[in-house]
């Protein structure tokens, strides 16, 4: 048959472990209640670990935080997804995956 494969497929005898970073500006507000929120581009993981880089003011911070709720929202005509978060602590480097955002 075409377009069948002909040589042998394989399967790593370990599994890999490794970490995926993706970046991606995003608007972030701090609400009354102290809690930040973001509006991105893409959607969050309710649950998950991120880290949240802040720039502004020539001043740069990391953040751990968890993201404690994800639902689209229409922000000038298009739709960007609001993301609300718990800050976990201080930024460990290299633990967990990033949002990158510029402006506070």
């Amino acid at each position: 048959m075409s377009g069948r494969r002909r040589y042998e497929r394989f399967q790593p005898a370990q599994p890999w472990d490794g970490r995926l970073r993706v970046l991606q500006d995003v608007m972030v507000q701090l609400e009354p209640a102290g809690r930040l929120v973001a509006f991105g581009h893409l959607p969050g993981v309710v649950g998950e670990v991120v880290r949240l880089d802040l720039s502004g003011g020539g001043h740069t911070i990391s953040l751990d935080v968890r993201v404690g709720e994800s639902r689209p929202v229409i922000v000038d005509g298009g739709v960007r997804h609001r993301l609300s978060f718990d800050v976990v602590g201080p930024s460990v480097s290299g633990e967990h995956e990033a949002i990158g955002a510029r402006g506070v």
